[in-house]
């Protein structure tokens, strides 16, 4: 018991001191030229997003950001988990615009200059030509 209220506490301190953001899943259309293929996450502040495309192997997850200059990052490796919520900490984030894995050999990049993003929609082009839709 004691434990648990520990745990609990010390999640609220990272959040409420910006340690820690939470993922929450979203009731969101994901496609990849038009055909569904993925799924949204939308973080607490709802500054940012994670579109994760499942229509190629390895799927692969893109960072975008609402706010401010809009950003678009490819997250390597690393794909958003099938969860209803999930948090990220602020020290080495699994997908950042520091640590994107926009090298890897599977990667199919997202072209920036090709995206619009507003609240409730998202919409870029890959590499690859494929066009990636999000609304939430």
């Amino acid at each position: 018991m004691l434990f648990a209220l520990l745990f609990a506490v010390s999640l609220w301190y990272s959040t409420a001191h910006g340690y820690m953001t939470w993922w929450f899943s979203s009731r969101s259309q994901v496609a990849v030229d038009g055909v569904r293929s993925g799924f949204l996450h939308v973080n607490w502040e709802h500054s940012a997003v994670i579109i994760t495309r499942i229509d190629l192997r390895p799927s692969q997850s893109y960072l975008v950001g609402l706010l401010g200059k809009k950003s678009l990052t490819h997250c390597g490796d690393w794909e958003a988990p099938r969860l209803p919520a999930f948090s990220m900490g602020d020290v080495n984030p699994p997908c950042s615009f520091f640590t994107n894995g926009s090298d890897l050999p599977v990667a199919d990049n997202a072209v920036l200059s090709t995206l619009t993003a507003r609240p409730g929609f998202v919409e870029f082009q890959t590499e690859h030509g494929k066009k990636v839709t999000a609304s939430w």
